[in-house]
Protein backbone atom coordinates (compact mmCIF):
# COMPACT_ATOMS: atom_id res chain seq x y z
CA UNK A 1 0.00 0.00 0.00
CA UNK A 2 1.09 3.94 -0.41
CA UNK A 3 -0.10 7.03 1.05
CA UNK A 4 0.47 9.96 -1.32
CA UNK A 5 0.49 13.54 -0.60
CA UNK A 6 -1.07 15.47 -3.66
CA UNK A 7 -1.45 19.13 -4.78
CA UNK A 8 -3.97 20.08 -7.37
CA UNK A 9 -3.72 23.64 -8.91
CA UNK A 10 -7.03 25.01 -8.97
CA UNK A 11 -5.96 28.29 -11.76
CA UNK A 12 -6.06 25.32 -13.50
CA UNK A 13 -9.54 25.24 -15.61
CA UNK A 14 -9.27 21.14 -15.88
CA UNK A 15 -8.54 20.90 -12.23
CA UNK A 16 -11.83 23.45 -11.14
CA UNK A 17 -13.98 20.98 -13.85
CA UNK A 18 -12.86 17.74 -12.08
CA UNK A 19 -13.59 19.54 -8.43
CA UNK A 20 -16.68 20.45 -9.35
CA UNK A 21 -17.71 16.53 -10.93
CA UNK A 22 -15.94 14.26 -8.61
CA UNK A 23 -16.60 11.59 -10.51
CA UNK A 24 -14.01 13.22 -13.58
CA UNK A 25 -11.36 13.42 -10.35
CA UNK A 26 -12.38 9.75 -9.02
CA UNK A 27 -11.44 8.61 -12.87
CA UNK A 28 -8.52 10.19 -12.87
CA UNK A 29 -6.86 8.87 -10.06
CA UNK A 30 -8.02 5.95 -10.87
CA UNK A 31 -5.52 6.07 -14.06
CA UNK A 32 -3.23 7.23 -11.88
CA UNK A 33 -3.18 4.00 -9.66
CA UNK A 34 -3.97 1.81 -12.61
CA UNK A 35 -7.20 0.73 -11.89
CA UNK A 36 -6.05 -0.70 -8.85
CA UNK A 37 -8.22 0.01 -4.95
CA UNK A 38 -7.70 3.40 -3.46
CA UNK A 39 -9.26 6.14 -0.92
CA UNK A 40 -8.55 10.24 -1.41
CA UNK A 41 -9.80 13.48 0.36
CA UNK A 42 -9.34 16.55 0.15
CA UNK A 43 -8.46 18.32 2.72
CA UNK A 44 -9.68 22.00 3.63
CA UNK A 45 -7.66 25.04 3.26
CA UNK A 46 -7.65 28.85 2.57
CA UNK A 47 -6.29 28.40 -1.71
CA UNK A 48 -6.04 32.37 -1.33
CA UNK A 49 -3.05 31.72 1.21
CA UNK A 50 -1.76 28.72 -0.31
CA UNK A 51 -1.14 29.28 -3.79
CA UNK A 52 -3.99 28.09 -4.83
CA UNK A 53 -2.87 24.51 -4.32
CA UNK A 54 -5.58 21.96 -3.23
CA UNK A 55 -3.97 19.16 -0.71
CA UNK A 56 -5.36 15.52 -1.49
CA UNK A 57 -4.68 12.57 1.02
CA UNK A 58 -4.62 9.23 -1.35
CA UNK A 59 -3.81 5.60 0.09
CA UNK A 60 -3.57 3.10 -2.60
CA UNK A 61 -2.75 -0.33 -3.75
CA UNK A 62 -0.62 0.43 -6.34
CA UNK A 63 1.80 3.25 -6.09
CA UNK A 64 0.53 6.42 -8.28
CA UNK A 65 1.79 7.12 -11.83
CA UNK A 66 0.77 10.74 -13.15
CA UNK A 67 2.49 10.58 -16.20
CA UNK A 68 -0.51 7.88 -17.89
CA UNK A 69 -3.68 9.86 -16.42
CA UNK A 70 -3.45 12.03 -19.53
CA UNK A 71 -3.53 15.05 -17.31
CA UNK A 72 -1.93 18.13 -18.76
CA UNK A 73 1.77 17.84 -16.73
CA UNK A 74 1.11 20.76 -14.49
CA UNK A 75 -2.20 19.16 -13.25
CA UNK A 76 -0.51 17.56 -10.63
CA UNK A 77 1.90 20.35 -9.05
CA UNK A 78 3.75 17.90 -6.88
CA UNK A 79 3.16 14.67 -5.50
CA UNK A 80 4.71 12.62 -2.52
CA UNK A 81 4.50 8.87 -2.43
CA UNK A 82 5.21 6.35 0.92
CA UNK A 83 5.08 3.27 1.27
CA UNK A 84 2.12 2.54 3.87
CA UNK A 85 2.56 0.09 6.57
CA UNK A 86 1.25 1.25 9.77
CA UNK A 87 1.82 -1.29 12.23
CA UNK A 88 -1.35 -1.88 14.48
CA UNK A 89 -1.38 -4.07 17.69
CA UNK A 90 -4.42 -4.75 19.69
CA UNK A 91 -5.16 -2.23 22.45
CA UNK A 92 -2.88 0.57 20.42
CA UNK A 93 -4.58 4.35 20.93
CA UNK A 94 -4.30 6.26 18.42
CA UNK A 95 -5.36 9.93 17.10
CA UNK A 96 -7.69 10.08 13.98
CA UNK A 97 -8.92 12.93 11.94
CA UNK A 98 -11.83 11.65 9.26
CA UNK A 99 -14.04 13.53 7.22
CA UNK A 100 -17.34 10.97 6.19
CA UNK A 101 -20.46 11.18 5.44
CA UNK A 102 -22.97 10.41 8.56
CA UNK A 103 -25.79 8.30 7.02
CA UNK A 104 -28.06 5.18 7.54
CA UNK A 105 -29.82 3.73 4.95
CA UNK A 106 -33.13 3.47 5.26
CA UNK A 107 -35.37 1.12 2.65
CA UNK A 108 -32.56 1.67 0.35
CA UNK A 109 -32.11 5.11 0.96
CA UNK A 110 -29.52 6.79 2.71
CA UNK A 111 -30.72 9.47 5.09
CA UNK A 112 -28.44 11.34 6.54
CA UNK A 113 -27.24 12.26 10.02
CA UNK A 114 -27.58 15.63 11.64
CA UNK A 115 -26.41 16.97 15.41
CA UNK A 116 -23.34 16.28 17.08
CA UNK A 117 -24.37 13.64 19.45
CA UNK A 118 -26.21 11.61 17.35
CA UNK A 119 -23.16 11.83 14.26
CA UNK A 120 -20.63 10.74 17.52
CA UNK A 121 -23.07 7.90 18.02
CA UNK A 122 -22.98 7.10 14.30
CA UNK A 123 -19.38 6.83 14.36
CA UNK A 124 -20.09 4.60 17.13
CA UNK A 125 -21.90 2.29 15.56
CA UNK A 126 -19.46 1.91 12.97
CA UNK A 127 -16.62 1.07 15.71
CA UNK A 128 -17.50 -2.99 15.94
CA UNK A 129 -17.26 -4.34 12.46
CA UNK A 130 -13.86 -1.24 12.11
CA UNK A 131 -12.15 -2.72 15.17
CA UNK A 132 -11.88 -0.31 17.29
CA UNK A 133 -13.40 1.81 20.20
CA UNK A 134 -14.15 5.28 20.04
CA UNK A 135 -12.34 6.77 23.20
CA UNK A 136 -13.33 10.69 22.53
CA UNK A 137 -14.57 11.87 19.49
CA UNK A 138 -15.27 15.95 18.17
CA UNK A 139 -17.59 16.13 14.83
CA UNK A 140 -18.40 19.58 12.99
CA UNK A 141 -20.37 19.54 9.76
CA UNK A 142 -18.25 20.52 6.87
CA UNK A 143 -20.92 21.40 4.82
CA UNK A 144 -21.73 19.44 1.30
CA UNK A 145 -19.89 16.86 -0.52
CA UNK A 146 -21.43 17.38 -4.38
CA UNK A 147 -20.99 16.22 -7.78
CA UNK A 148 -22.69 18.33 -10.59
CA UNK A 149 -22.97 16.12 -13.47
CA UNK A 150 -24.00 13.39 -10.83
CA UNK A 151 -26.59 15.50 -9.31
CA UNK A 152 -25.20 13.87 -5.79
CA UNK A 153 -25.11 15.75 -2.51
CA UNK A 154 -23.37 14.08 0.35
CA UNK A 155 -23.27 15.74 3.74
CA UNK A 156 -19.84 16.06 5.44
CA UNK A 157 -18.90 15.76 8.74
CA UNK A 158 -15.42 16.44 10.42
CA UNK A 159 -14.18 13.87 13.36
CA UNK A 160 -11.46 14.48 15.05
CA UNK A 161 -10.61 11.96 18.41
CA UNK A 162 -8.74 9.00 19.32
CA UNK A 163 -9.75 5.32 18.76
CA UNK A 164 -8.43 2.27 20.47
CA UNK A 165 -7.98 -0.82 18.73
CA UNK A 166 -10.04 -3.93 19.47
CA UNK A 167 -9.37 -6.15 16.19
CA UNK A 168 -5.93 -5.96 14.53
CA UNK A 169 -7.14 -7.43 10.90
CA UNK A 170 -10.55 -5.02 10.87
CA UNK A 171 -8.77 -2.03 11.81
CA UNK A 172 -6.29 -2.61 9.08
CA UNK A 173 -8.56 -3.21 6.74
CA UNK A 174 -10.85 0.32 7.28
CA UNK A 175 -6.84 2.34 7.35
CA UNK A 176 -7.04 0.52 3.45
CA UNK A 177 -10.89 0.62 2.76
CA UNK A 178 -12.38 3.68 4.53
CA UNK A 179 -15.70 4.16 6.53
CA UNK A 180 -19.14 5.68 5.51
CA UNK A 181 -21.03 6.22 2.12
CA UNK A 182 -19.54 8.08 -0.61
CA UNK A 183 -15.94 7.03 -0.65
CA UNK A 184 -15.92 8.01 -4.20
CA UNK A 185 -16.21 11.40 -3.78
CA UNK A 186 -13.52 12.17 -0.96
CA UNK A 187 -15.01 10.84 1.75
CA UNK A 188 -14.24 8.15 4.31
CA UNK A 189 -10.38 7.92 4.55
CA UNK A 190 -9.72 7.47 8.48
CA UNK A 191 -5.92 9.18 9.24
CA UNK A 192 -4.25 8.27 12.55
CA UNK A 193 -1.44 9.11 14.23
CA UNK A 194 -0.01 6.98 17.50
CA UNK A 195 0.92 9.20 20.72
CA UNK A 196 4.36 9.75 20.49
CA UNK A 197 5.04 8.32 17.24
CA UNK A 198 4.16 10.58 14.27
CA UNK A 199 4.05 8.91 10.53
CA UNK A 200 3.37 9.59 7.00
CA UNK A 201 -0.66 9.24 7.48
CA UNK A 202 -0.89 12.46 9.74
CA UNK A 203 -3.90 14.72 10.08
CA UNK A 204 -1.99 17.39 11.71
CA UNK A 205 0.89 16.82 9.25
CA UNK A 206 -1.68 17.36 6.11
CA UNK A 207 -3.52 20.34 8.00
CA UNK A 208 -0.09 22.36 8.65
CA UNK A 209 1.25 21.77 4.85
CA UNK A 210 -0.23 25.15 3.80
CA UNK A 211 1.60 26.93 6.37
CA UNK A 212 4.72 25.37 5.82
CA UNK A 213 4.57 26.02 2.48
CA UNK A 214 4.18 29.48 2.94
CA UNK A 215 7.19 29.44 4.75
CA UNK A 216 9.16 27.87 1.80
Amino acid sequence: MYISKILLDVRIPLVRRELAGLNLLHATLSEAVNGGKFLYRLDNVPLDKNGYMQPLVLVSDKKPEVSGTGTPADFFTAIENYEYQMPVRKGMIFKFFLKANPSTKIFFLHSEIHGHDLQVKWLESESSSKGFQLLDCSVREDGYISCIEKKIKLLSAIFEGSMKVTDEKKFQKMLYQGIGHGREYGLGLVSVESYGCKNRNMAEEMKAYPERMSEE
